[in-house]
């Protein structure tokens, strides 16, 4: 499998090279402006045709199958990770019981037309010039992909208000309240945006459904989502800048195992230094989350249900360097409570007793841009610790997930975007099992 899926992204990096130059330069469109009111639009369209092939789900090997004297290793435990979803191209009857048909691991192949890592966005934004040293900023962003769910021939999607909050700012620096995105992560998440799948796909997080889609998600660092909270910033000083927020907290954990009891907010912060020199551009940035949860859970002695309170944490930190027109960006994360996409969510970051998992995550983007063009290419890779009760258990837990990337954009203008990208993504698990995928990716964007 890992051949023809190189095979595939060595005809994806020849077809890149035919996409070829301005820098992106996004502009909002001033509607309305007087001496306090300035009302102003942005937005962005996009679309993808992605042909996708790989691993319908993750299998045993046929060196694991061999040594088991030719049967399919068994597991009384569950396949613990965010799944991939997709239709095998082989009977679904065979495939649904181990991944496995006619002596051979299921597959799939399908093509999509996707609208990016980037839904397609609608933004409203009003300021107010209370008084000289005083602005207040209001912010409205609407996101919403265009692909179906291939069940039927209209998007079942409603818009997503991702953006929604109203800020002061002043030379004290900034106060918000409302939904934005998180601290915890987000340099990871610029990363990706600017050096890898700002104009492109990355993994489309499944075969089957809508988006949004992932880009590096999962790859190297975990995405902090768009949160309602209350943030403040400092003034930007000789560099320097802090931001410390409090969330609406989460839940942790599915079904059986629910930590639903959030007496405190969840906090985040970031710490970012900067210089910018000419064209020279260097940034360093850590950042921390901390929530408490409480629930009950099963007592794995005597079954009954007991109190369990954790503390999930983590920190984040990397950096962004530009010299010219050559561009790198590192991350990297470490998480108690961490999941394999994002922190808090769904299944991986707890087991079943109550205990959270340790993830950690490790993320490398490179661009060089000349004449328009840009080529980019990175790595990144999730790793997630199996605990004493997934042992126990006989859980498959998701191990690592590897995801690897090259691109090419072309910039008609400074806000139209074509670009080629080939994606490679390796799934593996605890015990044994192995997904790999393969996409190729090309479309076009507009920004406003």
């Amino acid at each position: 499998m890992r051949s023809h899926l190189r095979t595939l992204g060595a005809l994806a990096c020849a077809a890149c090279i035919l996409v070829i130059g301005t820098r992106d330069a996004r502009a909002e469109v001033i509607a309305f402006q007087n001496d306090r009111w300035t009302l102003s639009f942005d937005g962005r369209t996009a679309g993808f045709y992605s042909y996708e092939v790989g691993d319908a789900s993750p299998h045993y090997t046929a060196a694991q199958i061999a040594a088991n004297g030719g049967q399919v290793p068994t597991m009384t435990g569950a396949l613990v990770w965010t799944g991939y979803t997709t239709t095998p191209d082989q009977d679904l009857g065979m495939c649904s019981m181990n991944a496995i048909a006619n002596g051979q691991p299921c597959t799939f192949t399908t093509s999509r037309v996707h609208s990016g890592f980037v839904g397609n966005i609608f933004g409203f934004t009003a300021r107010r010039q209370i008084s000289p040293s005083l602005i207040a900023i209001g912010r409205i962003a609407l996101w919403w992909p265009i692909e179906t769910d291939q069940y039927r021939g209209f998007s079942s999607m409603s818009p997503d208000p991702r953006e929604s909050y109203a800020k002061l700012e002043g030379p004290w620096g900034g106060l918000l309240f409302g939904r934005t995105l998180g601290l915890h992560d987000r340099g990871g998440t610029l990363i990706d945006y600017l050096y890898a799948d700002g104009y492109s796909i990355g993994s489309p997080c499944n075969a089957t459904q809508q988006g949004p889609l992932c880009g590096f998600i999962g790859y190297g660092y975990q995405f902090p989502g768009y949160n309602a909270g209350i943030l403040y910033n400092t003034p930007l000083v000789g560099g320097f800048q802090l931001t410390v927020g409090i969330y609406d907290p989460v839940r942790i954990g599915l079904q059986n195992v629910l930590l639903a009891s959030l007496p405190y907010p969840r906090v985040e912060s970031e710490a970012n230094f900067t210089v910018e020199r000419g064209r020279t551009f260097f940034t360093l940035y850590v950042n921390g989350m901390w929530q408490q949860a409480s629930g009950f859970v099963p007592d794995p002695v005597t079954s009954e249900n007991v109190r369990k309170t954790v503390d999930a944490h983590g920190v984040s930190f990397g950096g962004r360097l530009q010299l010219g027109g050559f561009k790198i960006g590192a991350g990297a994360n470490y998480d108690i409570g961490g999941g394999d996409l994002s922190g808090l969510v769904g299944s991986v970051p707890i087991d079943d007793q109550g205990n959270l998992r340790r993830v950690t995550g490790y993320m490398g983007q490179a661009m060089y841009s000349f004449a328009g063009v840009d080529v980019s290419a990175g790595a990144g890779v999730t790793m997630v610790q199996q605990t004493p009760s997934d042992i126990a258990d006989q859980n498959s837990v998701i191990k690592s997930r590897l995801g690897e990337q090259v691109s090419v954009s072309y910039h008609v203008d400074a806000n139209v975007v074509l670009n080629a990208q080939y994606f490679y993504a390796q799934h593996i698990f605890w015990r044994g099992q192995i997904q790999e995928l393969a996409d190729v990716h090309a479309g076009l964007t507009l920004t406003w």
